[in-house]
């Protein structure tokens, strides 16, 4: 048997081989001989939030919740935007006060602040500022910036939880005309709970070298209802409410003056009226008296701030001055079986005023570029007075005639 060699076949096989290791030394001489190409493109712009980027340098856990952000969560207020963040909590006292928890701390050791000034809320700090979160709604707002953690070092003793500041939105250079209303009415019955927003801004636009921007808004605050629902006499749908509900209305102007050479001068003046309620009966006895609370605020709040910027130093000069007027009536109500008698007692009469101003300044300078000095100094006056009253030490009660009874109102 004859065995049968194909040396064409071999032949080729070696050529595959040889052809295969050869081809990347005949890619390095033909890039060699290849000249360069230019390829031009179109300009490419790449946007970055300044803020965000300067939280990346924060020693705490910082988060910057942007305009888009805001707008993506649909949110009508400031609580709606934060309370959805990781570390931060609700909480509300026995009195109905809504408080703001940063990784489990007490909410007094929040610091609340609207454009770095902090909020002016209730005299006592016990019961923090949570409540100053439900009064401003969300299409204000430029961005919110929440600091995780310990912070006194930098803002005070007040921030040893952690800090949330809301920044607004600036004098825009363009005029324009912002409009937002929003209406919501169940159709449930007996339990219908209304609800509206209304928001109208206006920016003037710059004129010379001065911007201006005036907003006004009026928006209901839900209740938030206990588990548990009451019975009472007058109202057969009463439900106990662990908050304060009601409607809340702001009106502000905010402006800026370019005064040249890098410096600017920056004022804003905000008024705000609440006028809340609160319901609660803690059983479903007919004895247990209802409690109607009602709260009135009326805040005035006025800020000026100086900043400048000349070679390496910048710096600014910050005044703000706050007033804050609070009345609250609470009222025992025992309805009997008829609509002539009653009992009605005056259980608590708060009448608070609260006021404080701040002056801050501060310098920054470039030592070179990997090194930021910063200096300044602050001072701030708070003052407070109240009545506090709560029931008295002895109370009676008169039985009239039904006859007589619009004349003992």
């Amino acid at each position: 048997m004859k065995k049968v060699i194909h040396r064409s076949s071999e032949r080729a096989l070696a050529f595959a081989v040889a052809l295969h290791f050869a081809m990347p030394l005949y890619t390095v001489h033909a890039n060699e001989r290849t000249e360069t190409l230019d390829v031009q493109t179109e300009n490419i712009n790449v946007e970055i939030d300044a803020a965000k980027e300067d939280a990346k340098y924060e020693s705490q856990s910082t988060t910057i919740i942007t305009a888009d952000d805001i707008a993506k969560k649909q949110a009508k207020s400031v609580e709606d935007i934060i309370f959805s963040e990781v570390g931060v909590t609700r909480t509300v006292d026995a009195m109905g006060n809504v408080g703001v928890s940063i990784r489990g701390a007490e909410p007094r050791h929040t610091l609340i602040m609207v454009d770095g000034h902090p909020v002016l809320g209730d005299v006592a700090k016990y019961r923090g500022a949570g409540d100053e979160v439900m009064r401003l709604g969300a299409e204000n707002i430029d961005r919110i910036e929440i600091i995780r953690g310990a912070a006194s070092a930098k803002y005070g003793a007040d921030a040893i939880g952690g800090v949330i500041n809301i920044v607004t939105k600036a004098a825009g250079k363009k005029a324009a005309l912002a409009l937002n209303v929003e209406g919501l009415r169940a159709q449930d019955g007996k339990e219908n709970t209304p609800f509206s927003n209304f928001f109208l801004r206006a920016d003037a636009g710059t004129v010379g070298k001065l911007r201006l921007a005036a907003w006004g808004s009026k928006r209901d605050v839900l209740p938030v209802y206990a588990a548990q629902k009451g019975s009472s006499s007058w109202d057969s749908d009463f439900r106990s409410s662990l908050r304060y509900f009601g409607s809340i209305k702001n009106a502000g102007i905010q402006g800026e003056y370019d005064l040249g050479g890098q410096q600017v001068l920056q004022f804003s003046l905000g008024k705000e009226l609440e006028d809340m309620n609160k319901k609660v009966k803690y059983s479903n006895e007919d004895e247990e008296p209802e409690q109607h609370l009602r709260r009135e605020v009326k805040r005035d709040t006025y800020n000026l701030s100086y900043r400048g910027r000349k070679g390496k130093y910048d710096w600014v000069v910050d005044y703000n001055y706050g007033k804050r007027q609070e009345n609250d009536i609470g009222i025992l109500s025992l309805a009997k079986n008829t609509q002539y008698t009653g009992y009605n007692m005056l259980f608590t009469l708060n009448d608070v005023a609260h006021q404080q101003w701040h002056l801050n300044t501060k310098i920054n300078a470039a030592i070179n570029a990997d090194h930021l000095l910063t200096f300044g100094f602050g001072y701030a006056d708070e003052h407070g007075e109240g009545s506090r009253i709560q029931n008295a030490p002895t109370s009676y009660k008169k039985k009239i005639r039904p006859d007589d009874y619009d004349s003992n109102l």
